[in-house]
């Protein structure tokens, strides 16, 4: 369809567009994507065992405040980083290329994909270069289109570039289409001789294909009934409790993190609530963070965040790592999760989290050996199993099984490639290295 387009002087990227929407279903609601990095990996005998049923993730030290959205919940065990080493951060693990050279992040891929924005925020206590300098960029910033991004530090920022348009749209009946405007313009854009082209150039195709007849027919619609202003899943902008309380406080301050942490979750959730926003990556921290994680409101650790805890293999070390993970989970829950857990204006039938796809992953498996293979890691009292973390919450609008742990033996750019398959981009190539989605993930 892509090609039929082209042939008949279609633009390329709204003959893309046009040839991604035949292949979906029309009343299917918008999945969203957020990636949420937390650096170090986890003690995997303090993220184990997960259980199962209504006591899935309770034995879970690490994931228990997740326990109660125990229902979108996936846990994959068993992935591997493939071809290079561990500390490779955001730009390897997102990339599935060592240092992220030549290739863009999974984000933007996607993102670019569905023709919309990818957002990049960061929890990031320390102010840096711009540039990079100074310290590795491998280990902070990501690639969008070939250049290295650094994150938005200051949620206030984040709100105004995700939630800039909410309140000043129109709410109607029929599919929002906050994050289509560029499509709508181009598609209205169409001449009627290119639409009958177009229209001819369906016969022949499979049942699937014709769908692209329904979307030719509504820009028909559309062009007779002239333009209308873009609407959102939301009327007016919501209240952001935790943005207001970081007002007039310094991002880069330590003392701040828990607030720069919340005030970002809740942006971002709210963003994808009214559909403003739907692919969102956020890093906590850095590989190699070495900070002690002793401000207000945070895990009441005050010993090196990287060297001493992650690095410990003592059982109060391994303890006080467990408890500073499981932290950036109960603020996952609390400032992100309770959110999406609501009515999906786009979509009233389902919660916004069943229509979303939330990955959590980190840069290895395990700070005591750095492994970012499967891999088992003596801590002379035992042998912990350890693996590169993975868990997706959501159901990514049905296409996502959940409340269950599945265990596969694959390379973390399946992963990728599954977080692609899931958002309707199917992907198989991710920096040079064949991927695929893991079936077993899927409903």
């Amino acid at each position: 369809m892509f090609l039929k387009a082209l042939g008949i002087g279609v633009a390329a990227p709204l003959a893309f567009r046009m040839s991604n929407l035949a292949m979906a279903e029309p009343s299917s609601a918008p999945v969203r994507l957020f990636i949420y990095f937390v650096p170090h990996g986890m003690p995997m005998e303090f993220a184990e065992p997960y259980g199962s049923g209504a006591d899935f993730l309770k034995g879970s030290t690490v994931l228990s405040p997740l326990a109660p959205f125990g229902k979108y919940i996936n846990v994959c065990r068993g992935l591997g980083i493939n071809g290079f080493g561990n500390h490779e951060a955001v730009s390897g693990v997102l990339t599935g290329v060592k240092d992220g050279a030549g290739a863009d992040s999974i984000d933007h891929t996607i993102a670019q994909a569905l023709g919309v924005d990818a957002y990049n925020l960061g929890a990031n206590p320390y102010p840096r270069n711009q540039d990079g300098t100074g310290f590795d960029k491998n280990s902070y910033l990501i690639r969008h289109g070939g250049v290295w991004v650094r994150p938005t530090e200051d949620p206030a920022a984040a709100a105004a570039d995700m939630l800039g348009a909410v309140g000043g749209g129109q709410q109607g009946g029929g599919a929002p289409e906050a994050d289509e405007t560029a499509f709508r313009n181009e598609a209205l854009g169409l001449t009627e001789r290119q639409l009958e082209r177009m229209q001819g150039a369906l016969s022949g195709l499979t049942k699937e294909q014709n769908k692209l007849g329904v979307h030719l027919e509504s820009v028909r619609a559309l062009k007779a009934a002239g333009d209308r202003p873009v609407v959102n899943g939301c009327a007016t902008r919501p209240a952001l409790p935790a943005l207001d309380a970081l007002a007039g406080k310094s991002v880069f301050d330590q003392a701040n993190l828990r607030g720069v942490i919340d005030a970002h979750l809740e942006v971002a959730a709210t963003a994808m609530v009214c559909g403003t926003a739907r692919v969102v990556t956020m890093q906590n921290l850095w590989v190699n963070c070495d900070l002690p994680m002793s401000f207000a409101g945070g895990p009441g650790s005050s010993n090196p965040y990287h060297g001493a805890t992650s690095h410990s293999r003592d059982a109060a070390g391994r303890m006080e790592f467990a408890s500073i993970q499981s932290w950036f989970f109960s603020r996952l829950a609390e400032k992100m999760l309770t959110i999406l857990d609501q009515p999906d204006p786009l979509d009233p039938g389902n919660t916004v989290l069943h229509n979303s796809l939330i990955y959590v992953c980190s840069e290895i498996g395990d700070g005591a050996d750095h492994n970012s293979d499967v891999h088992d890691v003596y801590l002379g009292t035992g042998i912990v199993h350890s693996y590169l973390p993975a868990i997706l919450i959501g159901n990514g609008g049905g296409r996502l099984a959940s409340q269950r742990v599945v265990d596969v033996d694959t390379y973390h750019v399946d992963m990728l490639a599954t977080l692609g398959d899931v958002m309707g981009v199917p992907l198989n190539k991710i920096g040079g290295q064949d991927a695929k989605p893991i079936q077993e993930l899927k409903s």
